[in-house]
């Protein structure tokens, strides 16, 4: 898996083989297929454990201490956790459009990000630190605030300011989300 995740990142979804996969492992090509059906089933295999990685960085609020600040933490590993060169690339442009199946895991992933992006901010308007207004689409925003300038970095070879993703979030946050 490890290996696979390399080759995917370096050389994206249709130019990386079974070949390449085993030869980056050190396995014989027999070993791969006793895991794996095929280059596609690893694949999903490897944005699948991806998937996980993501969602698993953000944590739970704790609402007895300051909430902004644990926000603003929890921007910062999610955007540190999309910006590894590796989930960028293979999550963000080789997963995306590949077909029917990927496209419906994809789905899959951003609805529930989606859906804990609008639960925190529904608990957050509960608890009065989060604005009143519509959540679905607010959290589809937020999501484009990570994604976005994650994606752009990767289309242009750039590397990306994790800091300065983290702190322009964090003022938008601030400004027109949460309150104090």
């Amino acid at each position: 898996m490890a290996a696979a995740r390399r080759v995917f990142a370096r050389d994206g979804f249709h130019r990386a083989g079974v070949a390449n996969v085993c030869a980056e492992a050190g396995v014989a090509r027999g070993t791969f297929y006793n895991y794996f059906d095929s280059k596609r089933t690893i694949f999903a295999a490897v944005v699948e454990v991806m998937m996980a990685e993501v969602l698993g960085v953000v944590v739970p609020i704790d609402v007895a201490a300051p909430i902004a600040p644990q926000v603003v933490a929890n921007v910062e590993r999610l955007v540190r956790a999309v910006a590894a060169d590796d989930v960028g690339r293979v999550l963000f442009s080789e997963a995306a459009g590949l077909d029917a199946e990927g496209d419906a895991a994809l789905r899959e992933f951003y609805g529930f990000a989606i859906g804990r992006i609008e639960a925190a901010l529904r608990t957050g308007q509960a608890l009065g630190v989060v604005r009143s207004g519509e959540t679905a689409l607010t959290a589809r925003c937020l999501l484009g605030l990570i994604k976005e300038p994650v994606f752009q970095a990767a289309l242009a070879g750039e590397a990306l300011d994790v800091e300065g993703l983290v702190a322009a979030v964090g003022r938008v946050l601030r400004g027109g989300i949460l309150i104090g």
